[in-house]
């Protein structure tokens, strides 16, 4: 018998309408918190116990599909073959991965000022997250979106033992000096603080440092990956760092030389996309990178 997978996409307005019909309806009444993004509704989810009704459960953005390049019905069924996954996802982003060791080198870069934020939140939060040592995050663990569906065990290990303590904090603490610099707005293809990039990091970051828990990824082969990076520069650094990243997965192994190659490579990746998107419109927003 399948299991029940349930993926909530939120409604903001009267005449917005589902991007996915295979996804559930979440209306959105209560608009407070609008800077945490989807981090707050993970918490009202949780909190409301959604996660207690079905075997699998998620909250994806109206962009899953132009984001992941597959239908809400594709991971639907691929999510309920994995019958004893303790968590599912998709990885929307999967050429970062050859260039950037995990997800906070990408972030730091991306993000200036983003580990040391994050870091702060955690430690004033009481989660015991140390992000100067988190490990690779390669296929098996990555995701730089909420593109996730988790079971129950999932949910209160995750979003309970490690979400509702960072909320709980902001909640209680909105003047601490850590509150206040996780909502400094970041560069971004729209304005945005640094909180949802840090939670939106924190999955791949917890996924990694638990290896007890059950993981199912939706995978891609080499000419899938290819496909999507969203410029020719992307396409390029895919194609000279593909072979000794895929030896360096295979083997379990990244050598001093190779990680710090990567964060060369990261950096002028994040250089070129801000130059290139200050005047044109990303493909996934319509909108140029500017400072919130």
């Amino acid at each position: 018998m399948n299991k029940t997978v349930a993926i909530f996409e939120p409604i903001y307005s009267r005449d917005q309408t589902l991007n996915c019909a295979e996804f559930l309806p979440l209306v959105r009444t209560d608009n407070s918190r609008p800077e945490w993004r989807e981090f707050k509704i993970l918490i009202d989810m949780y909190r409301n116990g959604d996660h207690l009704r079905h075997d699998y459960t998620g909250l994806f953005s109206p962009k899953f599909t132009l984001k992941s390049k597959i239908s809400g019905a594709m991971f639907i069924e691929f999510a309920q073959r994995q019958a004893n996954a303790d968590i599912c996802f998709i990885n929307p982003f999967p050429q970062l991965a050859y260039w950037s060791y995990n997800v906070w080198m990408q972030g730091e870069h991306a993000h200036p000022g983003l580990t040391r934020a994050a870091q702060a939140l955690l430690d004033a939060s009481g989660v015991d997250i140390s992000i100067a040592n988190t490990p690779r995050h390669g296929p098996a663990s990555l995701a730089y979106c909420n593109f996730w569906v988790g079971s129950r065990r999932f949910w209160d290990e995750y979003v309970g033992g490690t979400l509702v303590p960072i909320a709980d904090f902001l909640e209680a603490n909105p003047s601490h000096e850590a509150a206040l610099a996780v909502m400094t707005d970041t560069m971004h293809t729209d304005p945005a603080p640094f909180l949802p990039f840090i939670i939106e990091r924190l999955f791949s970051t917890y996924v990694s440092l638990h290896p007890e828990l059950s993981r199912a990824a939706y995978r891609f082969d080499a000419s899938d990956v290819r496909d999507y990076c969203i410029n020719d520069f992307e396409k390029l650094l895919f194609d000279r760092m593909r072979g000794k990243i895929d030896e360096a997965d295979a083997a379990g192994a990244f050598s001093p030389a190779l990680v710090e190659q990567m964060d060369t490579v990261c950096a002028l990746w994040q250089k070129h996309f801000f130059d290139f998107y200050a005047t044109r419109p990303h493909p996934h927003t319509g909108q140029p990178v500017s400072l919130g």
